[in-house]
């Protein structure tokens, strides 16, 4: 079973913004590839990465990231989707 990661409000605050995801992978060091994937919660964002992400698009990183502070979090599965953590 594939596990998903929580999903963070990067897609949310790049509309937003009227950005690409190419446009703001370029604009924090990484390929549109990935931005593509944390976006989706394939993978999770790099530490490193957040701060730029945050920087760039102007906002608090914890309004992009709300998983890491302090609200629900975590991997999900099919089983807890649905389900509060």
């Amino acid at each position: 079973m594939r596990k998903r990661i929580k999903k963070n409000k990067i897609r949310d605050y790049r509309r937003l913004m009227n950005w690409t995801q190419s446009e703001l992978a370029k604009a924090v060091g990484s390929r549109q590839l990935y931005i593509s994937r944390y976006e989706r919660g394939m993978h999770r964002t790099p530490e490193r990465l957040k701060p730029k992400i945050a920087s760039v698009l102007g906002l608090p990183e914890d309004l992009i990231f709300p998983e890491d502070t302090g609200s629900p979090g975590g991997v999900v599965n099919e089983k807890t989707r649905n389900k509060t953590i």
